[in-house]
């Protein structure tokens, strides 16, 4: 009760600040395990998923936001959880698996970082990795506008997107990084920053 009281003040807040507008809210699965993915260029970009995307969503955090403790409190009662961004953290990794699991909803973000105008995108293969360890589909959401005071911001919640091999056999780190960028270019898209993408004939996913 507590937290979703506070998720209305925040939202209100949010679009006193913004004018936000949310597209495609019946996209996403109401129940199951499922991953959202992000594009990510502020620190605003997790405060709105968590108060306008329709599920709760835990999402991994930088371990440095962890060392203050007010801020520590916070992220985690809104379901953060800390990651190592600097090294392949098996903590992290092993508590997004048992979030999805036990068919609870992860907000991540496909670049791993904020990615500032200008410079370039690249995906990692985390998101492919664990929708095809557990099966749950990705949601693809991309936030479009910058954050100034009244300016327009959308927030665009697109159809799920599902990792599957062909034959039934284990996916190549090729073929995984090759859904992480189809992914990416989707999300970059959706925001209206690059070109509609166009998927190989050879595509590891596909929308249901």
């Amino acid at each position: 009760m507590l937290f979703r009281f506070v998720l209305f003040l925040v939202r209100r807040f949010l679009h006193i600040i913004f004018r936000l507008r949310v597209h495609g809210t019946e996209n996403m699965p109401q129940e199951g395990a499922v991953i959202v993915a992000l594009n990510h260029k502020s620190y605003w970009d997790a405060v709105l998923a968590v108060t306008h995307i329709p599920r709760k969503l835990n999402f991994m955090a930088k371990k440095e936001l962890f060392r203050y403790p007010v801020l520590k409190s916070i992220i985690k009662w809104a379901g953060a959880f800390p990651v190592n961004r600097g090294a392949s953290d098996l903590g992290a990794i092993k508590t997004a698996l048992s979030i999805l699991r036990s068919q609870n909803a992860m907000a991540i973000f496909p670049e791993g970082r904020r990615v500032f105008k200008n410079e370039a995108h690249t995906a990692k293969a985390g998101v492919a990795m664990l929708a095809e360890k557990t099966g749950a589909p990705v949601v693809p959401v991309a936030i479009a506008g910058r954050y100034r005071l009244f300016a327009k911001i959308d927030l665009y919640i697109g159809e799920p997107m599902y990792v599957k091999s062909k034959d039934g056999k284990k996916l190549t780190g090729e073929e995984l990084r090759q859904f992480s960028d189809e992914l990416l270019a989707k999300i970059l898209y959706m925001a209206g920053e690059q070109d509609a993408p166009t998927p190989k004939e050879n595509s590891t996913w596909t929308l249901e």
